[in-house]
């Protein structure tokens, strides 16, 4: 295996301790890891610490600001993001030390695969999931969103065997935190009005109709529910 180490791993936190832990594991071949933690209170940055990334504390930016401000922090020009629910598989990880970082214009996208409750999702909009997370900073950087986020400047993709872990949703708890989250800031950075009940509707029939969430079971019918409940609140 090519042992490619100028990449840094860029990741923004808050009370992730019950995630960071798994998502540090894979990524221990890095030799630049580095943690942006927005005022946590519980052992997030004690883990990070102890597995030897470095940590800066910053206030809330949005997502794109504050994924943008780790990308800046890095000691290299190429970068990797990646999210503390998130994990690298193996294979996936070979495919990041192997790649080919000479053209500072390619960036590199990577399937992730995702979980709800503990069940992998295979339909419902959320599988094939592929997101670009491999960049160089000279060219490329995140967008100013401060939810939906997304990595831009690059003039080409080029795609990355293996899997990204992402266990989002580990929780009831979990899901109602985040509908309540994304609804909010999807509100502040909506183009126009809708109205909440016929958009909420759509999305319901978008996720376990036209994107086979009935084919999840239970699971995308629970989906469905949540992505009508985010769009409500954003539209409120």
């Amino acid at each position: 295996m090519n042992k490619n180490r100028n990449i840094s791993v860029v990741i923004i936190t808050k009370n992730e301790e019950h995630n960071l832990q798994r998502c540090l594991e894979s990524c221990h071949f890095f030799h630049d890891i580095v943690v942006v933690d927005s005022g946590s209170t519980d052992r997030t940055a004690d883990i990070a610490v102890a597995a030897g990334a470095r940590v800066i504390s910053q206030d809330w930016l949005g997502f794109g600001p504050q994924k943008q401000k780790a990308v800046e922090l890095g000691q290299h020009d190429w970068f990797f993001s990646i999210d503390a629910d998130e994990c690298l598989t193996p294979d996936l990880a070979a495919s990041i030390l192997e790649a080919d970082l000479s053209d500072r214009n390619t960036a590199y996208a990577m399937n992730r695969r995702s979980f709800f409750l503990g069940k992998e999702i295979r339909h419902s909009g959320w599988n094939p999931d592929w997101v670009v997370r491999l960049a160089n900073r000279q060219v490329s950087q995140f967008t100013s969103d401060p939810v939906h986020e997304r990595i831009t400047g690059y003039s080409t993709i080029l795609r990355l065997n293996g899997r990204l872990l992402h266990y989002s949703y580990p929780t009831r708890a979990h899901v109602i935190q985040k509908t309540e989250l994304y609804g909010t800031l999807g509100r502040s950075s909506r183009m126009r009005k809708k109205n909440r009940y016929l958009a909420a509707t759509w999305s319901f029939f978008r996720t376990f109709i036209l994107r086979a969430g009935c084919l999840d079971g239970v699971s995308g019918y629970q989906i469905a529910l949540m992505n009508a409940r985010t769009t409500f609140i954003k539209y409120s």
